[in-house]
């Protein structure tokens, strides 16, 4: 049983991971002890499924953790951001979520903390979110519709962020696909015109309940990393 599981997606990512565990592990074992970072790389052949591979992260590991964050490789915190947002809470229960680093677009993406029992009660991310963005703002109204408790510490344009984190070149292979601007339309200006049984219907329509993958491997990266490998 660990304190704090992170939860980090992957793919193509060799420099910005090499940068994570030469500057983000030794603040990790100063300050949080009892913790695993658990990276979830996809396999090539098909778009990024950013949303689904947190999913599996967490459902791999939701019996081994009191606390999860979602950790985007290429946002790397100071020992500033260790000790006043990743730790804050740790005198009392989590509940809810925690935005630690959100864009201003009213969005749960970046990094974001949670227990077990408010994400399963979410139904996590959409699984059928393929290619660059709008997961995290569907997680968001997911959260918004059920109610979910949300506190958001610091937003990406602040002036000060950079206190808290260095943030790396964002290029990858999260390529816009097709459905980019239809799901951005859905997401950010139809969900909730919905009725609530639609909403309802929709939410349960993909994500935990429903996950479906399959593991082509684990291995050790370094000590307190685990990287699994999967099929989507």
């Amino acid at each position: 049983m660990f304190e704090y599981i992170i939860l980090i997606p992957y793919r193509n990512r060799e420099k910005h991971l090499a940068e994570f565990i030469r500057d983000a592990i030794p603040l990790f074992e100063k300050h949080m002890k009892s913790f695993k970072i658990v990276i979830i790389e996809q396999e090539q052949g098909t778009l990024f499924n950013r949303g689904k591979l947190l999913n599996i992260g967490f459902n791999e590991y939701k019996h081994l953790g009191n606390v999860f964050f979602n950790h985007d490789i290429d946002i790397i915190p100071t020992e500033k951001a260790i000790q006043e947002i990743y730790l804050n809470q740790c005198d009392q229960p989590l509940k809810g979520f925690v935005g630690l680093l959100n864009s201003s677009c009213n969005t749960l993406g970046g990094i974001i903390k949670f227990d077990n029992d408010t994400f399963i009660k979410s139904n996590g991310f959409p699984n059928n979110f393929w290619g660059w963005g709008v997961e995290d703002k569907a997680l968001q109204n997911r959260v918004e519709y059920m109610k979910i408790q949300v506190n958001k510490n610091i937003l990406n344009n602040k002036p000060n962020r950079f206190d808290y984190f260095s943030i790396k070149n964002d290029v990858d292979d999260r390529h816009i696909d097709s459905l980019f601007n239809n799901k951005t339309h859905f997401e950010y200006d139809i969900f909730n015109t919905l009725q609530d049984s639609i909403k309802h219907k929709y939410i349960l329509n993909s994500g935990l309940n429903n996950l479906e993958y399959k593991i082509i491997n684990r291995g050790k990266v370094v000590e307190y990393i685990e990287i699994i490998k999967v099929s989507l």
